[in-house]
């Protein structure tokens, strides 16, 4: 899934592959992404951005998520509200901006090395038992989340996506090398908050 010319949406959010996550749109070069991707049935991909010390200045993650909207509707403010689904890890090259404001870039999507997944499962069986509990949650289970519950991968995404992380955190379970890094970051993240 190699592709030119994608839609950058630079967001203080990071969507996890396989979470859902729901937007306002109201800047008109976003209105006119969505209206795009709804047209060509594309999508466009999710990418955390941090500030620089001057107003103008933003660095975009070089790793985000190809997404997918998967609904959408008028909200009572008056903004578009949408809802997409994170599909891919992506890495992005080759930024530029449009006239509009609009950021495209280059993207291809990043496989992870296999792992052992039954060996990480058994060593974190706390994980399994915190998604499975989240999952029974009235708002969650409304939202109809798919979990792999025999992948390392899903498990780690889907608990990321969940619990209340930041999103330096969450963009850092991206960012990992596989998911044995991943659980390991999430484990910390776990410890930090029960500890508090």
């Amino acid at each position: 899934m190699r592709k030119s010319n994608v839609p950058i949406f630079p967001l203080k959010i990071v969507a996890l592959p396989g979470s859902i996550q729901s937007l306002q749109i109201f800047e008109p070069r976003y209105v006119d992404m969505v209206k795009s991707s709804l047209k060509d049935d594309s999508g466009f991909v999710i990418a955390f951005f941090e500030e620089e010390n001057s107003e103008s200045s933003i660095t975009i993650s070089k790793k985000g998520t190809y997404v997918r909207i998967i609904d959408f509707n008028n909200l009572p403010n008056g903004l578009l509200g949408i809802t997409v689904k994170a599909e891919d890890k992506v890495s992005i090259k080759n930024i530029c901006q449009l006239e509009d404001g609009l950021n495209i870039g280059d993207i291809e999507p990043v496989i992870d090395p296999e792992v052992d997944d039954q060996a990480i499962l058994a060593e974190y069986p706390e994980f399994v038992s915190i998604l499975t509990q989240i999952m029974k949650h009235p708002r969650v289970s409304e939202l109809k989340i798919d979990v792999n519950f025999n992948s390392a991968d899903s498990i780690a995404y889907h608990l990321g996506g969940l619990i209340p992380l930041t999103s330096k955190e969450k963009q850092s379970l991206l960012d990992a090398f596989d998911a044995s890094q991943r659980f390991v970051i999430l484990s910390k993240c776990i410890k930090k908050m029960t500890n508090a």
